[in-house]
């Protein structure tokens, strides 16, 4: 809940560090970039750690490198300390959402590890909806350099929820254990076709979440909508997910759960079409803010469950992390290339377009996954969670 919050209130930063450093936007944008691509490089490093030691010290040492990092970013004084910091926050940032699922997916029934999944993202929104709007109002009342330090108080919180994953190490019911080393699980991952098809297609989440996450303040200010709209625009965003998550989550134990990634991604692209053919006023903006919420982050209960059905929980962490190291280089381009077109362009229009067209592109890559191996060793295990 907390670092979604923060992670996804970020992007509200844009103009008023661009304006700071008298800047365009690519620069800003292409830091945003980095921290995402970070996230995703350092995502397997962090969830080999967590499947080796513990979730509770994977998560203890990304919490104090976020806070380093925003320390530093609210005293940036030039581009390098600007991007010097989202690096740095990006390596912090890998030591969260995978080690959770991971550790969560150990320790629940097998057929329940999606919704489980899902509840974890419903909390994380659940934050975005609650910090977001208030980080955007701190922001306007104290400035976007103060706003930071009550970012670094909440994250010095978070070790106390790090105390508490540890207990999840102790309680692993349904935790199969197959012998398999960390070099044989990314050599079998290597050669699955099905592993490499959804690696590819989340891609496309990344460019999607991080674009709008990124550039959606700055789109809604360039259509002198009021500043209050795009904190609420976030907010229910996450509020929202809150529900799609969840449902998701639902949908992904009962149905197959490519299938679920396909309409969600397809889903994606008829709203980003439909909202730039539509007025742009404050009810336009809060009813795609609403809807996008159900399609927000619904896909990661689907992509982490057909990790585990496919190679079992032992290493969900690391294998989930390359899986989002590519969702990452996705929100790379996302990011930067928005900041980059804008300022070449003078509009978003052509990222919009970009978007469409991946959110079919993703739909058809993961039409032909089949996962279904370690699923139906699963299922012939009947444990009640």
């Amino acid at each position: 809940m907390i670092t979604f919050g923060m992670t996804h209130s970020l992007g509200l930063y844009l103009i008023p560090i661009s304006n700071h450093l008298n800047a365009g936007r690519e620069i800003f944008s292409l830091a945003m970039a980095l921290q995402v691509l970070f996230v995703g490089i350092a995502a397997p490093i962090f969830g080999g750690f967590a499947d080796r030691f513990s979730p509770a010290k994977a998560t203890s040492v990304g919490i104090l490198i976020l806070v380093i990092s925003r320390f530093w970013m609210a005293n940036i004084d030039s581009q390098f300390d600007l991007i010097g910091s989202f690096i740095l926050g990006g390596f912090g940032g890998a030591g969260f959402l995978g080690i959770v699922l991971g550790a969560v997916g150990k320790s629940v029934n097998p057929s329940n590890r999606s919704l489980f999944a899902g509840i974890i993202m419903a909390a994380g929104s659940f934050g975005q909806f609650i910090i977001t709007p208030i980080i955007n109002t701190l922001i306007h009342n104290i400035g976007w350099a103060t706003s930071l330090y009550y970012i670094v108080y909440i994250s010095l919180s978070l070790l106390i929820c790090s105390y508490f994953l540890s207990f999840s190490g102790r309680i692993k019911p349904f935790s199969e254990d197959s012998g398999q080393t960390i070099t044989q699980a990314l050599k079998e991952a290597a050669a699955n076709k099905n592993f490499k098809l959804l690696t590819i297609g989340f891609f496309v989440c990344g460019f999607h979440v991080t674009f709008v996450g990124t550039h959606l303040p700055a789109f809604l200010e360039d259509q002198n909508l009021p500043y209050w709209i795009s904190g609420w625009a976030l907010a229910l965003i996450g509020l929202f997910n809150i529900v799609g998550t969840l449902m998701s989550g639902y949908l992904s134990g009962r149905i197959t759960k490519k299938n679920v990634l396909c309409a969600i991604y397809s889903l994606r692209s008829i709203l980003f079409i439909l909202f730039i053919l539509s007025p742009m006023n404050e009810i336009s903006v809060l009813v795609f803010s609403s809807i996008l919420g159900l399609l927000w982050l619904s896909t990661v209960p689907p992509t982490n469950g057909i990790i585990a059905d496919i190679f079992g929980p032992k290493y969900t962490s690391m294998l989930f992390g390359i899986t989002l190291l590519s969702h990452n280089i996705g929100s790379f381009l996302g990011s930067w290339l928005g900041g980059r077109i804008f300022d070449y362009a003078g509009s978003y229009d052509y990222m919009w377009l970009i978007c469409i067209a991946l959110g079919f592109i993703s739909s058809a890559f993961h039409f032909p996954i089949k996962a279904d191996s370690f699923e139906q060793i699963s299922k012939s295990q009947e444990n009640p969670i």
